[in-house]
Order: structure tokens, then sequence, then C-alpha cells
């Protein structure tokens, strides 16, 4: 838990002595020094109040009222920012109600002691700040997510033991297909064949162990057999994550027989082509040969090796090797529209 050195009470109540228990109790506090205040309207508090760090509400449910449970909702509609601790009586049902209705947490007003109400408090406080924290968090997520799945290979996070926490677009569909690489019933990535399940499963233990100065990247990367193609799945991991959330890994996958989905517009806008030698770029990014794409095209091979001295002129390269490297790294590799 964060530390916590001051923290804001204020309670909601009519009786004067509840509040007086209640504050009396709060300054006997050892982990924390408590703030009290109270007031006795909902309707005011709420019309004056504005939201504050380490601020939290003890609302009185004590009494026999219809609406105590509109008056947690009201709070968490009105306050958002500050979590809410009810007082209810002996009925332990009205507070596990009133945490249904938005409440943090709730405390029995027989039962309460310095230390347990100072603890629900806390606790009440860091809960409410980790639900905003994740309410900010999740809208990042979906744009990371929505980023990922614009990747032209496919990505697989595990964890330490291996199971799958996401994959993009790109690897759900290798991972729908079974062919190469799949998912076990317990959501750990493995391999098709048994032999290289195994191989993947140490090259996967190798990567989340301690670093070994000795091993290159080559030794973290595997081809995978697939029985409905002639070409493998080439998978490339490397570690990720070192904090809280512990170790991990990511598992980068390709399909080499699968023609790279770029767009001409794109290409031709980033490097200055004209929509023919666009074309052209693609063609040779996707590994097709000058007379290949001439005949395809019903050109002939003089306009062909025309456009590609234009194509090296506009993109400062002299080889086709360069071309192909160039859009591939670069941000036309990136997919238009998403995958899922």
């Amino acid at each position: 838990m964060d530390d916590i050195s001051t923290a804001i009470v204020r309670f909601i109540g009519h009786k004067e002595e509840d509040a007086q228990q209640l504050g009396w109790l709060l300054s006997n506090a050892a982990n924390a020094k408590f703030s009290f205040e109270h007031t006795a309207c909902l309707d005011n508090f709420i019309k004056n109040s504005h939201a504050q760090q380490g601020q939290v509400i003890i609302l009185d449910l004590t009494e026999n009222s219809e609406n105590r449970f509109e008056a947690v909702a009201l709070l968490g509609e009105k306050i958002p920012q500050t979590p809410v601790v009810v007082l209810t009586g002996d009925d332990e049902k009205i507070g596990r109600n009133a945490i249904h209705a938005g409440a943090q947490d709730y405390l029995v007003k027989s039962q309460l002691t310095t230390e347990s109400m100072s603890r629900s408090l806390l606790n009440a406080i860091q809960r409410h700040q980790g639900h905003q924290r994740s309410a900010e968090t999740a809208p990042l997520l979906d744009s990371a997510t929505a980023v990922l799945n614009r990747l032209p290979i496919g990505v697989i996070l595990v964890n330490a033991d291996t199971k799958i926490l996401f994959f993009n677009g790109k690897a759900k569909r290798y991972l729908e297909q079974g062919d190469g690489l799949a998912i076990s019933t317990d959501r750990v990535c493995r391999a098709t064949l048994p032999s290289e399940s195994r191989a993947l499963a140490k090259l996967l233990s190798d990567t989340l162990s301690p670093a070994d100065a000795t091993k290159t990247e080559g030794d973290f990367a595997i081809s995978l057999t697939r029985m409905e193609s002639d070409y493998p799945l080439n998978v490339m991991v490397a570690p990720i994550g070192t904090g809280a959330a512990g170790k991990g890994a990511v598992l980068f996958v390709s399909d080499p027989s699968e023609p790279v989905e770029l767009s001409v517009e794109t290409i031709c806008k980033l490097y200055n082509l004209t929509p023919a030698e666009g074309r052209l770029a693609l063609g040779l990014t996707n590994g097709y040969k000058l007379d290949d794409l001439a005949a395809e095209w019903g050109v002939s091979m003089h306009t062909v090796r025309s456009q590609l001295r234009q194509i090296f002129r506009k993109t400062d390269t002299s080889r086709q090797s360069e071309v192909v490297k160039l859009i591939l790294t670069g941000p036309a590799a990136l997919q238009a529209t998403s995958l899922l």
C-alpha cells in the first residue's frame, strides 16, 4: 500500500454522538493521521464538496431509510473521485448491498475499533485509486492493442509460465489455423509437432532465465513445421517485463509464404512514386521477378526497368534488395486497417 500520511475523513450523518465517537477513534490511529469533519446534510455536502487526494467519506446508513442506497449511488455519480465507506447497524446485509451500489466498504457500528476502521478507510482509498487508474489506462491499452493489430507479423505475449496473455490479429489467425503453432487447453503456447513443441518450450525457458552472455539472437529463433504448407512459421522470442507484474516473453511470428499486405498508395506517398512505380516496388517486396511482373501486367521489360530506375533514384537506392528492405522496415509495413 502507498504511504498515506494524512487522510481526510468526512462523516455524513445526523447523529452528533456518532460523529464524536468516530472522531475520537480515528484520533487514536497509529498507522495514519486522520483529519475528521462532520456534516449532517448530504445535499449540502455534495453541493459544496470538491475532490481531494486522500479523502474518504463515511456515510451513515444506520437510520431506516428507503433511499439509503440511492445516497450511495448519488455520491458515486456526483463525486466519483472520492471513495465511500458506509456505517451500518448490526445488519451486515445493508453493508453488502451498499457495496453493490458503489461503496468501497462498510463498517458495523457495534464492532467499531480504531484499528479496524483505520484499516478499512485506508484500504478504501487505495482500492478506489486503483479503480480510477484502471479506468484511466483502459483507453491506452485499447490504443496499444490497435497498434499491435496493425503490425504485419504475429505478436504473442506469454507470462513466466509460458501461458498466453495476449495475441494480436495476425497471431490469432496463425493460432486458429493450428498448423505449426497452437494453444493448449491450459493456454500454453505450443508447436504442432511434439519434438518442436519441446524445443519451443526450452526456447521460452531459456528466454525467461537469467541472461547468458554466450547466447546470440539466433539462439532465440525457431522454425516450426506446418502440415498444410511447404513453408514453416518463423518465430523469434525475446524477454519482456521485469517489474512487479513479473517476467514474460514476446513471440514474433511470421509466415514467409504470406504476401506482404501493404498499400500501394501509401508506398507512393512515402517515396514520391507514381502508381506504376509503387505497384512495382510492392511486387519486388513480395518476391516477384521483373520478367514475371512484366508478363503479368502485359508491359515490356524496357518499361519495367525504366520504372525500377526511377524507384532507385527516388529512394536513393541502387539494388532491388535495398528497395525491399526500405519498404519492409519503414512505416508502410504497418497495416492500414485492423486485422480483427
